[in-house]
């Protein structure tokens, strides 16, 4: 009987922690996606070109985890306000030719703002 108890526990347990890790994983797409947009803002200025690719490269993965999980209306709207935010100061750099000379990091990050539906 304790054995059968016990198992019980176990099997309670295991179900909420994969169900509490689907919503952290669903949640951390977010909180990486507003951390980006909140780093563009305070630091692209002075981004390399080391750094616009390492924020083109970060802002794909980010995009393609968020394709794994259904959002609310609401989280989408969140989501779709962080990316705007991210594509406005890529446009900048584009704009003040920081990341112009560089084909493949300028033409993902055109490919990224094409996407979004984002004149330049």
């Amino acid at each position: 009987m304790k054995t059968r108890k016990l198992l019980t526990t176990l099997l309670i347990a295991i179900v909420s922690m994969m169900a509490f890790s689907g919503c952290s994983t669903k949640q951390s797409a977010i909180s990486d996606m507003q951390a980006l947009a909140y780093d563009l803002r305070d630091n692209s200025a002075y981004y390399t070109i080391s750094d616009w690719e390492k924020a083109a490269s970060k802002f794909g993965k980010i995009r393609k985890e968020m394709t794994k999980h259904d959002y609310t209306p609401a989280e989408r709207r969140q989501i779709g306000e962080l990316e705007g935010q991210c594509a406005r100061y890529m446009v900048q750099g584009i704009k003040n030719g920081a990341i112009n000379g560089i084909l493949g990091v300028g033409n993902e990050i055109r490919g990224i703002l094409d996407a979004l539906g984002i004149k330049y």
